[in-house]
């Protein structure tokens, strides 16, 4: 009879072994997939969860007095187009999400009411994705040109229904239709007006201008801020990065929890697996030693033995894998629309995982029976059919 329909009529046959070895490769593939895609899921949702935070990185001309930026002195500026001319670069991955942003003082704006006031106006470049990177979401905030968002404090000021009025450096009053109204609680726009980019320049008289760039800072292999730095300078030498670190560490330690985890459990699964199958495949071997004896007796080799116990391993670890596979993405889908609020419905199959999965797991289970299959071939044939 040919090995495969051997192997196949034994499985059969020995119902309760079989099953217990294919459930240990459905456990040990399920907890794989479902953690390998929880966790791509939790750093998708950091990523929107931060996205109110704003992006974590300021790329400002080199020598800009800080504390002048941030009390909104206004600083020198650099071309608009150095933005563009970032995203084009194949060099430059470790900055993502590219927003240049012309934010000035406006120190003397007459609301509705004849009050004046010092404002802040922010000027926002449509989101530039990088050229030679994998497309991902915009995080950046996006202003129509031709309308503002308008700060809740100044929004207490201007009734609803009516335009934002502000006059330009030409000295002619420019009107701007109010897209929304913020809420309370968004940091220095709060007392500010939030502009199309193009639009704030020509209202300055800056056109081409901006002061500086906002990004998100990848993690990357010699450290976040400090390969961020280096590639900005091997393209600008006059532009300089700083970081607001509560943010990127927020991000960062999340991901590293996630992989943390990951890291010891798929590990302790997988090996715990393994041992049970080991244990399961050298019961199997004990029950089975009159059969292997009779089998050597009749002219089988050790090759021909041991290679039943291996492809027995493999059909398991296969099948196992695949019904693993699918096990761990409804896992993962379950508990992903209890666990992530935004990006639950995101949740795809890793189909690459799924690749990995059935060669890795067929390969684990043959070396979990290698030591099974050895012991098959020490058996004594004439010791077996003395005993019959």
């Amino acid at each position: 009879m040919h090995s495969f329909r051997l192997v196949v009529k034994e499985l059969l046959y020995r119902k309760v072994n079989s099953l217990v070895i294919l459930l240990t490769v459905i456990a040990a593939s399920m907890v794989s997939v479902a953690m390998i895609t929880l966790s791509k899921a939790s750093e998708n949702e950091t990523r929107k969860i931060m996205r109110e935070q704003g992006l974590n990185l300021y790329i400002f001309p080199k020598g800009t007095n800080l504390i002048d930026f941030y009390s909104v002195n206004n600083t020198s500026t650099f071309p608009e187009k150095y933005v563009d001319t970032l995203a084009g670069s194949k060099t430059f991955d470790a900055v993502r999400h590219l927003t240049g942003i012309l934010q000035l003082k406006y120190p003397e704006w007459t609301d509705p009411n004849g009050s004046l006031h010092q404002i802040v106006v922010v000027g926002y470049k449509d989101e530039v994705m990088q050229r030679f990177l994998p497309k991902q979401e915009t995080m950046g905030f996006d202003v129509a040109r031709g309308t503002v968002h308008v700060g809740a404090l100044l929004a207490k000021n201007i009734p609803e229904g009516e335009t934002f009025k502000i006059t330009g450096q030409d000295g002619v009053l420019h009107e701007f239709i109010i897209a929304k109204r913020l809420e309370e609680g968004k940091g220095m726009i709060d007392q500010g007006v939030a502009f199309y980019l193009g639009d704030l320049q020509l209202l300055l008289g800056m056109e081409g201008r901006i002061n500086k760039i906002e990004a998100l800072g990848c993690v990357c292999h010699d450290g976040r801020i400090k390969n961020a730095r280096n590639q900005v300078d091997a393209i600008f030498p006059d532009l300089e990065v700083t970081e607001i670190s509560n943010i990127a560490d927020a991000r960062e330690n999340q991901r590293l929890m996630m992989n943390k985890y990951g890291s010891f459990i798929i590990p302790f699964v997988i090996l715990t697996s393994l041992l049970i199958s080991g244990l399961m495949f050298y019961a199997n071997v004990s029950a089975r030693r009159n059969e292997i004896g009779l089998m050597k007796a009749i002219g089988k080799s050790n090759l021909y033995i041991s290679s039943m116990i291996l492809l027995k391993a493999f059909i398991l670890g296969l099948l196992g894998s695949i019904a693993g596979f699918f096990a761990g993405m409804l896992v993962a889908g379950y508990f992903g629309k209890e666990i992530f609020k935004f990006t639950a419905s995101d949740i795809q199959p890793l189909w690459n995982i799924f690749g990995y999965g059935i060669i890795i797991f067929p390969v684990l289970w043959m070396l979990s029976s290698w030591i099974p299959a050895l012991l098959a071939t020490q058996v004594d044939a004439a010791q077996i059919l003395s005993q019959e």
